[in-house]
C-alpha cells in the first residue's frame, strides 16, 4: 500500500470529484467514489477492491478507521488535506474515510452461484427501468432485508454506483449480487432458463389479483416499474400474473421503492408462515 500526501486539488484529487458526480466516467474508469461506516463496512466484507482510501491529514484516525484500512488493503491510501477531505464529502461531518472501489462486472454469474448454494426459495428481485439512484438504494435495501437471492435492472436504468444509490442501499449493494440488462426480453430468456423456474410477478394498479392471493412461497422473480410508468408491455405481456397492492388513500400508487418492500415483506410472510425460511 502506497501512502501518498494530497494537499493540491490537482488530477488525483479531481478523480475523486469527478467519479462522485459523473457516471461517463465512473464507467469508463470502473471506479466508485464512496463514503460511509456502514458503505466501507460492506464493502470490506464482501471482497471490492479498494483501488484508493482517503484521510484528512492530522487528525487522528479511530480505531476502526485503522482497523478498515488495514482489512481493505487499497492501493493508495491519501492523507488529503482536511478542507479538500471536508469538501468531497456530502454529510456535515465528514465520514473518516472516503473512498474509490473497483466496480464488478461478475453480478450475473454471482447471482447463479448464490442460487445454486441456496436452500431457500429464490427471489429474484427486478426493477425494470428505475429513474432515481435513490428509489433504486432502497430497491437494493429491501432485496437484501428480505433475503434476495440476486438483483435485475433492465432497460435504461439508474447506476448502482451513483453515490446517492450507495446511501440508500446503506451499503448493501455491496452484499446482494445485481446486474443489468439490456430489455426485458433477455431478463425474461434468463430467467426461463433457470433449473428452478420462478413465477414471474409483475406489479401493477391494474393487477389481475391481490398482492396476497398469490402463491409466493416457490421460487419467484418479482418484477418493478419505473416510478412514473410502470413495468413495460414486454414485462406485462411476460410475467404469468400481474399484481396489485390494496390501497385505500388519496394517491393511485405507491412510490416504487416502497411498494417494492411491501411485496418483499409479503413473499417473507407467506414463506415463514410455512416455515421455508
Amino acid at each position: 500500500m502506497k501512502i501518498e500526501r494530497m494537499y493540491a486539488r490537482g488530477a488525483e484529487y479531481q478523480r475523486f470529484e469527478t467519479l462522485k458526480r459523473n457516471r461517463e466516467k465512473r464507467t469508463r474508469q470502473k471506479l466508485a467514489f464512496m463514503e460511509g461506516v456502514q458503505m466501507v463496512e460492506q464493502a470490506i466484507r464482501h471482497n471490492w477492491e479498494f483501488a484508493a482510501m482517503a484521510v484528512a491529514d492530522g487528525r487522528r484516525l479511530s480505531g476502526w478507521a485503522e482497523d478498515m484500512i488495514a482489512k481493505a488493503k487499497p492501493e493508495v491510501l491519501y492523507q488529503m488535506e482536511e478542507g479538500m477531505h471536508a469538501d468531497l464529502s456530502d454529510r456535515e461531518e465528514s465520514c473518516e474515510i472516503i473512498a474509490l472501489v473497483r466496480e464488478r462486472t461478475d453480478g450475473l454469474e454471482r447471482i447463479e452461484e448464490k442460487a445454486s448454494e441456496s436452500s431457500m426459495p429464490l427471489l429474484y428481485a427486478v426493477f425494470d427501468r428505475p429513474a432515481s439512484p435513490g428509489n433504486l438504494g432502497t430497491f437494493l435495501r429491501s432485496a437484501d432485508a428480505f433475503g434476495g437471492t440476486g438483483v435485475i435492472v433492465t432497460g435504461h436504468a439508474a447506476d448502482f454506483y451513483d453515490p446517492q444509490c450507495i446511501r440508500a442501499s446503506v451499503g448493501t449493494v455491496f452484499a446482494i449480487p445485481f446486474t443489468e440488462m439490456p430489455s426485458a426480453e433477455g431478463a425474461l430468456e434468463w430467467l426461463h432458463a433457470r433449473p428452478e423456474k420462478p413465477l414471474i410477478v409483475g406489479t401493477s394498479a391494474h393487477g389481475t389479483k391481490n398482492l396476497d392471493e398469490i402463491d409466493l412461497t416457490g421460487p419467484v422473480a418479482l418484477a418493478i416499474g419505473n416510478e412514473t410508468f410502470g413495468l413495460s408491455r414486454a414485462w406485462k405481456d411476460g410475467c404469468d400474473v400481474l399484481a396489485k397492492i390494496p390501497i385505500f388513500g388519496a394517491a393511485s400508487s405507491l412510490n416504487a421503492g416502497s411498494a417494492a418492500t411491501v411485496c418483499f415483506y409479503e413473499i417473507s410472510r407467506q414463506r415463514l408462515a410455512k416455515g421455508l425460511k
